[in-house]
């Protein structure tokens, strides 16, 4: 018997799948009964009844519902009294106003996830009709099925399924795009950004949008129908790291949210700098995560130091590790400052101006050890007082320049090798000069006994000792 076919580019009449969304469908196939058909593509049963029972006599593939057959549909099925069914799970995207629209001779239903949106269901010979549905799917994945069945006569089938576009039905926005990726080039400073393809059916383009870190401003870059895009952003002194992201927009003009931002930075960046100060050797050890990106090349490590009588960030070297330990440092009490840049393939390198950051990741202050002791040595006096001797310590350094907070001093008996503190004490800064006193009981045996005294700092550290002091204590 003569057969005849005619198959649509496409289930449903959608958009060209090649621009906009994976919608392209497979050809017919032949194949054996338990197939598995591409995505978005029927699933096509014919049966020798029209009740659709026992086993069908044939599964294949079917990217489209528009069939005309005058005779046996395939071999095993009579030319009367058969069925056909067709079934297909896809994705909806984000849903929304479509129409349903069936023509048939005798017999044809469309359900929806189970439920009945179509019934023409009567014999009509050879004389098709057709009826349309306006309805609204659901977002996500559901079950269109159409089965169609033919009494007598010639069997002629079509069904679409179509988003209806206009601006006056679809309110829906389109998901927003999912699997962005951007890839950086060094050497022409370009970003390329990509994207999966969006599940919608109405898709009319994409939008990219931009923004610096640390704005709220976001910058159109194009609007394409591709997945992928370069951002010419050229600018070889740039090193602003940015944020993008994709946009859908629909048919109807509705857009979609922006997709998860993904950063780019034209250059890695020392996400954090700690450091420490070895008291015994004076060196200062400075760490950081070592970069993993591609286009990472070295470290050159700064410290801020005085340089003609301005402070500089002056190169210590570079590095490709992720530690760095400085000269000898002086235990001066000050804090000292250090810098960690990075410099990428291409030759550029991290912002470096000449001033000081607390808030930079790259940027450490670290406190040094007061190593310097007080310069001099105190004045001291003894002399008599009830009970023992009275020792005073005294220091003339005007109070703006002092390098000490208090006084000690010591004692011990003449010819003995053992000192004992018998003050420790901060100085009363109100009084100038800066003095302390001890009246220290003593017995009255007719012994001798000497003093020294010296100042100290707030970091511990101590001045050279005065002069010894001697009393001879009158027995009593």
């Amino acid at each position: 018997m003569h057969q005849k076919r005619s198959v649509a580019a496409l289930a449903g009449g959608a958009l060209s799948a090649v621009a906009l969304g994976g919608l392209l469908a497979a050809a017919p196939q032949a194949v054996a009964a338990d197939v598995t058909c591409s995505a978005n593509v029927y699933k096509r049963t014919f049966y020798k009844n029209t009740a659709f029972s026992g086993s069908p006599v044939r599964t294949d593939c079917d990217s489209a519902i528009s069939q005309s057959w005058s005779g046996s549909p395939v071999a095993g099925v009579p030319s009367n009294d058969f069925g056909v069914r067709w079934s297909v799970t896809r994705d909806f995207g984000s849903g929304g106003p479509f129409t349903f629209t069936a023509s048939a001779t005798d017999g044809i239903r469309v359900y929806l996830d189970g439920v009945r949106k179509i019934d023409l269901w009567k014999g009509t010979g050879d004389t098709a009709r057709s009826k349309g549905v306006n309805l609204t799917v659901p977002s996500g994945k559901h079950t269109l099925r159409v089965d169609h069945v033919n009494w007598t006569g010639a069997a002629k089938v079509t069904f679409t399924y179509t988003p209806r576009t206009s601006a006056t039905y679809d309110k829906t926005k389109p998901l927003a795009p999912t699997g962005v990726k951007t890839a950086y080039a060094t050497k022409s400073r370009k970003t390329t950004v990509s994207w999966s393809a969006n599940k919608e059916m109405d898709l009319a383009s994409y939008t990219l949008h931009r923004r610096a870190v640390g704005s709220s401003t976001w910058t159109k870059v194009t609007t394409t129908t591709a997945r992928s895009y370069t951002d010419p952003l050229v600018n070889p002194d740039d090193r602003t790291p940015y944020y993008y992201e994709v946009r859908a927009k629909d048919k109807a003009g509705n857009t979609s949210s922006g997709s998860t931002d993904t950063i780019v930075r034209p250059l890695p960046v020392v996400t954090s700098l700690t450091g420490t100060y070895d008291k015994a050797t004076g060196k200062v050890t400075l760490k950081w995560p070592l970069n993993t990106e591609p286009h990472f090349d070295h470290y050159t490590v700064h410290s801020n130091d005085k340089v003609d009588g301005s402070y500089k960030w002056v190169p210590l070297g570079t590095t490709k590790g992720s530690t760095w330990t400085t000269g000898p440092v002086t235990a001066d009490g000050e804090t000292r400052h250090y810098r960690v840049l990075v410099t990428n393939d291409s030759g550029t390198t991290t912002y470096n101006p000449d001033w000081l950051d607390a808030t930079a990741p790259h940027e450490l202050w670290l406190a040094i050890p007061d190593g310097i002791a007080p310069a001099e040595a105190p004045d001291l006096s003894v002399r008599s007082c009830a009970g023992g001797v009275q020792a005073t310590a005294t220091d003339y350094t005007p109070s703006p320049i002092r390098d000490f907070t208090g006084f000690e001093i010591e004692r011990r008996a003449a010819g003995t090798g053992t000192w004992s503190v018998v003050l420790h004490k901060a100085y009363d800064p109100r009084l100038d000069p800066a003095t302390a006193t001890v009246c220290d009981p003593l017995p009255a045996d007719g012994r001798t006994y000497e003093f020294r005294a010296r100042t100290y700092d707030a970091a511990g550290n101590y001045s050279p000792y005065s002069g010894i002091r001697a009393l001879t204590v009158a027995a009593g």
